[in-house]
């Protein structure tokens, strides 16, 4: 049986919980009683709440995550592992095609981050594990193999071409959460589940953020990553 507990300390602090507001607005109409013109203002309504993963990949403090984590957000926060104090992040860049998002904060001391690996090397029937906050429960692993390679998916206007398929536990709130081999690297970014079955989980191969990378950091991004 594979070492997962090495595993596991080897990436625990490098994963972390993305907390996400949604400031919703509205638009009121108001009568004069002096019979003047409709005013209008904006009315501000109760704050919606998103809750997803994230992973840092570069010492600088950037991480990876889902676009459709943060979409829309009006405020990102980021909590680290054993630390109950929520970091500000930054949103660098976006694909949306893709799905990804690159995030920023600055990191409270030296951390250790995960190294993306290559999925076109990654063989079916290799075993694999997925890190994230399902269901809000912090840091939560789970094990299994890659089930199948290249699958294509529709998710409303999105296009996935190259998605990896996993048995290991995916549910809400794992989005944006690494898939990690036996080698303690990334290959894939968690991002959907199969409703209707269970042990059917898709994450984006790794490939396909390391060809976005350039363009959603720009001149941040390093070859190295």
């Amino acid at each position: 049986m594979p070492d997962f507990v090495s595993i596991v300390d080897q990436c625990k602090d490098a994963v972390v919980n993305i907390e996400v507001a949604h400031e919703r607005t509205r638009n009121r109409q108001i009568r004069s009683p002096f019979g003047l013109p409709f005013d209008m203002f904006i009315e501000q309504e109760p704050r919606a709440m998103n809750i997803g993963t994230g992973f840092i990949f570069d010492e600088r403090g950037y991480i990876l995550t889902n676009e459709h984590v943060i979409h829309g957000a009006s405020r990102v926060h980021v909590k680290m592992r054993n630390q109950d104090r929520k970091l500000i992040a930054q949103v660098v860049g976006t694909n949306y095609e893709h799905d990804l998002a690159v995030l920023k904060v600055d990191l409270p001391k030296t951390i250790r981050i995960l190294r993306l690996g290559k999925s076109k090397d990654v063989q079916v029937g290799e075993w694999v594990m997925a890190v994230g906050n399902p269901l809000g429960l912090d840091h939560s692993v789970t094990v299994g193999i890659i089930s199948a390679k290249e699958r294509p998916m529709q998710i409303g206007d999105r296009s996935y071409p190259h998605l990896l398929q996993t048995d290991a536990a995916i549910n809400r709130g794992n989005s944006g959460g690494p898939l990690i081999s036996l080698r303690g690297e990334v290959i894939g970014i968690n991002t959907a589940v199969s409703q209707s079955s269970q042990g059917i989980g898709f994450a984006i191969a790794i490939d396909v953020v390391r060809d976005a990378l350039p363009e959603m950091m720009g001149k941040r991004y390093r070859q190295s990553v």
